[in-house]
């Protein structure tokens, strides 16, 4: 399991709720489930503008990607016989990744949105530095 309880505390944060949630306070994934905090949908530009609530809706509905929070022991591995996937290129906590519109189980801890998924839902890593933002 790859959770961050390595004596580091992380601070996760909703922007929309202000709400706060330490590390230890996380759900601990179980089995082949992975814990994401989704990206938070902008409300403002850089410059302060506002943006109209159909900018923040097309926003949320194509840009659907977050953070890996924590990965359950499991996940990766043949459900039957526990072997590794030979995958090259696994998320590891603190990769951003993409994932399906309607996919995981919703959860607010603290007033912290956060998502678990199966770890055959996250569709692609992406690499450090790139920003995903919706097209019109």
């Amino acid at each position: 399991m790859s959770h961050q309880h390595d004596g580091v505390t992380k601070i996760y944060t909703d922007e929309e709720s202000k709400g706060t949630c330490a590390t230890h306070q996380l759900p601990i994934p179980m089995g082949w489930k992975i814990l994401i905090q989704p990206n938070q949908i902008k409300q403002q530009t850089k410059g302060g503008i506002i943006l109209p609530s159909k900018a923040q809706e097309n926003e949320a509905y194509l840009t659907a990607h977050g953070e890996v929070v924590s990965i359950g022991e499991l996940a990766y591995r043949e459900r039957g016989t526990g072997d590794s996937w030979r995958i090259s290129n696994k998320p590891q906590v603190g990769d951003k990744v993409t994932y399906g519109k309607y996919a995981g189980q919703k959860l607010v801890i603290n007033g912290v949105r956060l998502l678990l998924l199966n770890d055959d839902e996250i569709t692609s890593i992406l690499p450090k530095g790139v920003e995903v933002t919706a097209y019109l």
